[in-house]
């Protein structure tokens, strides 16, 4: 029997209207919750969960080597929220604006190495495990800063916050074809979403940035002072998009209104990307 886990996808229940505005009742969720459990082949029973997290940390021990289909957009948000909110960091910001970077993503295999030094994987690159949308804010010297994540799965968000990621539980569904990317985050009162329309097969632009690999990202810095300084290992393609329509509203005193996303963006399909110890 495979050492891999089985994981149930998640689709749409509906298709995303056009309309970009802060949505003032809770929106029906679209998409439960992606929970990571595993066969008993795996030696990872259903109680999981249940176990501290420096045993889980036991069981998964970082490097941990991630394959993404990732999202990338951007957009402005007033800079006095975030500067109230997290007083001391040095955002760089442009007349009382800050530029968010922000990916939305389906996580789709994650290995690492177990007692044994043995390589394992969950899911695979045919699989969804859960959805996750980060936000990062840049800073003016060359770093960045991490004031929130989203995902689906209660592991993944346990894992994190051993690294002082300010991962919290959300509704999510992404939805992926040849041409378009959807995507729809329910926080609270607040909807993101975003309609994209993906252009050219994107392998020349990986044919260029396949050159600089490996290699590390600026640190990513926590509210907690902590950081982490990704590896990014390889991806077959890098697509130019146009973004349609889309917002990001979340239920942050750092992001008071919701914010229209800017045009452009670039979709990274097998992005893969190792995070290293905490």
């Amino acid at each position: 029997m495979s050492s891999k886990m089985q994981i149930a996808d998640v689709s749409f229940e509906k298709r995303m209207n056009d309309e970009e505005v802060d949505f003032p009742v809770p929106v029906r969720s679209l998409a439960k919750s992606v929970t990571l459990r595993a066969l008993p082949a795996n030696g990872i029973g259903d109680n999981v969960l249940s176990e501290p997290t420096g045993s889980l940390l036991e069981r998964f021990p970082p490097p941990y080597d991630l394959t993404s289909d990732m999202m990338f957009v951007a957009a402005f948000c007033r800079a006095a929220p975030l500067q109230q909110t997290f007083p001391g960091v040095p955002f760089l910001s442009t007349r009382g604006n800050a530029l968010l970077v922000m990916w939305f993503s389906r996580v789709k295999e994650i290995c690492y190495r177990d007692e044994s030094h043995e390589r394992r994987c969950i899911g695979s690159v045919e699989t969804v495990l859960y959805h996750e949308l980060n936000v990062v804010a840049l800073l003016g010297q060359r770093a960045l800063f991490v004031p929130g994540i989203y995902a689906t799965s209660d592991l993944t968000i346990r894992i994190g916050h051993h690294y002082g990621m300010p991962k919290e539980p959300t509704t999510m569904s992404v939805w992926i074809n040849a041409r378009r990317v959807e995507s729809e985050v329910v926080d609270g009162r607040r909807r993101s979403f975003l309609k994209v329309r993906l252009l050219g097969s994107g392998r020349w632009p990986a044919a260029i940035v396949s050159r600089f690999w490996p290699w590390r990202t600026w640190p990513a810095r926590f509210p907690d002072g902590r950081e982490v300084r990704p590896l990014i290992e390889r991806t077959p393609r890098v697509q130019i998009a146009h973004v349609q329509a889309g917002q990001l509203a979340l239920q942050a005193a750092w992001l008071p209104e919701a914010v229209r996303l800017l045009p452009l963006g670039l979709y990274v399909p097998n992005l893969r990307m190792q995070l290293p110890p905490p």
